[in-house]
């Protein structure tokens, strides 16, 4: 009995080197609501992609439109980077369009290939995995290089899961349209289709992220307005597909920007991390 006393004595200065919640940082609504802009701007991009699929192969929009939104949205972005980035210069610009001329080149010829990827797949299973890759495109964006925490934008699960359901939903463009249909001029026209919104993806999920970056460093501003402007122009498109999505779209959007911020602050009260001389001893390298 002495001895299991003795093996469970602990000194009364034990608790004096108690430390509670040593790494915590409190919050304010209003930063976190700030902080969130950036999720905000992605779903609305996810979701203005999904809205210009289904639009194309409802044919309300042509391949030409897509195009020139494309080549328009092109020129748009690079010339923010020019105008917020000042180590973006000549020479970057042309290097930039020298491997996008070649990345749109080799998709422009892969086109006809990935345009009959999912041919033997029924439209449910194609519906079920892109939804799969959208929501996992979402969880593992780098919204750190977005809001500035990083300086270089490192999100490869989360492009490859985006650029995947692109060309999944491009390969129904040419299954949807033609199936059984062996017209040059339709399959010609829908390879184009398939192009214009693989190629258009990239612009979405690999080089509109840099530009937002740019910009949120540029002006916190232009950030925020972008990110109203993104948001109620998905949420008016959404209207010409369902009023219930739209519905849902802003339901989710208000939830995450306002409901999700005030939530973090209420349970911040509740953080209880403590630190003493019982954690396991860390070890720092000195350089000399």
């Amino acid at each position: 009995m002495k001895n299991n006393l003795l093996d469970n004595y602990v000194d009364e200065t034990f608790l004096n080197a108690l430390v509670k919640n040593a790494n915590f940082t409190k919050y304010s609504v209003i930063e976190v609501i700030r902080g969130s802009t950036v999720v905000t701007q992605q779903i609305s991009t996810a979701a203005l992609f999904i809205v210009l699929f289904v639009f194309t192969y409802n044919n309300s929009i042509s391949v030409s439109f897509l195009i020139s939104a494309q080549i328009i949205l092109l020129i748009f972005g690079f010339t923010v980077r020019m105008l917020t980035d000042p180590t973006f210069n000549a020479g970057g610009l042309l290097e930039s369009w020298r491997s996008l001329s070649l990345l749109f080149g080799s998709l422009f010829l892969l086109s006809p290939v990935l345009g009959t990827l999912t041919a033997p797949f029924d439209d449910d299973t194609i519906t079920a995995c892109t939804c799969l890759l959208i929501v996992a495109h979402l969880f593992f964006h780098d919204y750190g290089y977005v809001n500035g925490d990083t300086s270089r934008f490192s999100a490869p699960v989360s492009l490859n899961a985006a650029i995947f359901a692109s060309v999944l939903l491009g390969s129904r463009l040419c299954n949807g349209n033609y199936t059984g249909n062996h017209d040059t001029t339709i399959i010609n026209n829908n390879t184009l289709h398939v192009f214009a919104l693989v190629s258009i993806a990239i612009e979405m999920f690999a080089l509109f992220p840099i530009m937002r970056h740019f910009l949120k460093k540029y002006s916190l501003k232009l950030h925020y307005a972008l990110t109203v402007f993104m948001a109620v122009l998905t949420f008016i498109l959404l209207l010409f597909i369902s009023v219930t999505l739209a519905i849902l779209f802003a339901s989710g959007i208000l939830f995450i920007t306002f409901g999700c911020p005030f939530w973090l602050v209420f349970i911040q009260k509740y953080k209880n991390e403590i630190h003493g001389p019982w954690d396991e001893a860390v070890i720092t390298m000195s350089r000399r």
